[in-house]
């Protein structure tokens, strides 16, 4: 019942990579001859390109099925370079209770990787003119407690408020009643009734908390009036033609949903915190992923100037200090990168994307075990 995370930590892995190097020794036939290939400018022959982009997609699917085979992975792959799906294929099963193959439709929880739609439907809202990023929560959320927090704040991780995970968790298990799902309203109540303390003062330092991202779809409903779910179906989802993406709601049930398990075996699907959402709790395909991929390159949601701020490092502490994480993504040092991962309830899932050439890859798994932020950066690395 632990907290969702977002794969904070470090993605390097020993294990992992340890694996992935026995991989390049075995399938070095694979990787030695587009090593040999130099000249990728525009001047490049397209029989000679698209070779290369075959040498490309054969050696991660041959990773990804030799990792399969080894009960390293199990799910779905998107690699997209220069706008051209190149390896879109599934690994698995959705249900290995019954041993239900994975499909190109199927729809993974994706974690924290939820956390760029809703800042996404922000950065929507405060174009419409309906709220101000220097707005403070306390005008939107009546009662909440600490009167210098606003909406950057909490978009940038850059609040000090403490995650809401443990204390709900540790209430649980104290609790002598009848298991029940917090929802966003309570981790609200939560902040009005206790009001913890929080790490910093308010735009001082940087922690990555989902206590920030709970509020801003309680934002999001106050502002635009209507619940989170709904409006991020109507203004993105259906926008977009993302048909096998949803917030998760355990009324409305997508046809190609998966189940998240571990050790391939251990059913780890139903978690304490599945009603919250916000800093989590949507489901999508990888398909559906790219789709959305390729609607930030050509502003179809938002404007050009709007989104170049959800991909620029966060500044603290009176602009002393920097963060390479914007709204809702992290970004590399070289700033051409941004990432987001995120891990729960028997999912992991990350999503790579180049600013500069338009170049991504999506990996999604419905095994909690496992470190993929490895197998996604590597395969990324090959499209360079």
């Amino acid at each position: 019942m632990g907290q969702p995370t977002h794969g904070t930590q470090s993605i390097y892995n020993p294990q992992f990579m340890n694996i992935i190097r026995l991989y390049m020794v075995l399938f070095s036939a694979l990787i030695l001859p587009a090593a040999c290939k130099s000249d990728k400018s525009p001047q490049t022959p397209p029989t000679t390109e698209k070779i290369y982009l075959s040498e490309i997609a054969g050696r991660a699917d041959s990773l990804l099925h030799y990792l399969h085979k080894n009960r390293n992975f199990n799910g779905n792959v998107l690699i997209n370079h220069n706008g051209l799906k190149i390896l879109e294929k599934s690994y698995g099963y959705a249900d290995f209770r019954n041993q239900a193959p994975l499909k190109s439709q199927s729809s993974f929880r994706l974690s924290s990787v939820s956390k760029q739609f809703t800042a996404m439907a922000i950065m929507m809202l405060k174009e419409a003119g309906k709220l101000s990023y220097n707005d403070t929560v306390d005008k939107h959320l009546r009662g909440f407690p600490y009167p210098h927090i606003t909406i950057r704040h909490l978009l940038t991780h850059t609040s000090g408020l403490p995650n809401y995970g443990e204390y709900f968790a540790q209430v649980v298990l104290r609790s002598k009643y009848k298991f029940t799902y917090p929802t966003n309203r309570d981790i609200l109540l939560w902040l009005i009734n206790e009001q913890p303390k929080p790490y910093f003062k308010c735009g001082e330092s940087w922690l990555y908390t989902n206590t920030g991202y709970v509020l801003l779809a309680l934002i999001i409903e106050k502002v635009s009036r209507q619940s989170y779910p709904n409006y991020l179906q109507e203004r993105i989802f259906n926008r977009l033609d993302m048909r096998n993406s949803e917030v998760f709601d355990y009324q409305h049930k997508l046809p190609y949903r998966v189940y998240g398990f571990r050790n391939n075996k251990k059913l780890y699907d139903d978690h304490l915190f599945n009603r919250i959402y916000g800093d989590g709790g949507i489901y999508a395909s990888a398909a559906d992923l790219y789709k959305w991929d390729q609607a930030l390159r050509t502003n179809r949601l938002v404007k050009r100037t709007t989104l170049k701020e959800a991909f620029s490092p966060t500044k603290y502490y009176n602009n002393m200090f920097s963060k390479n994480y914007g709204f809702g993504w992290h970004i590399d040092k070289d700033g051409q990168t941004v990432y987001h991962s995120g891990s729960s309830g028997g999912f992991r899932s990350i999503i790579l994307r180049n600013l500069h050439q338009n170049n991504c890859v999506i990996l999604l798994s419905n095994n909690q075990d496992g470190r993929y932020e490895n197998i996604a950066r590597v395969i990324y690395g090959w499209l360079d």
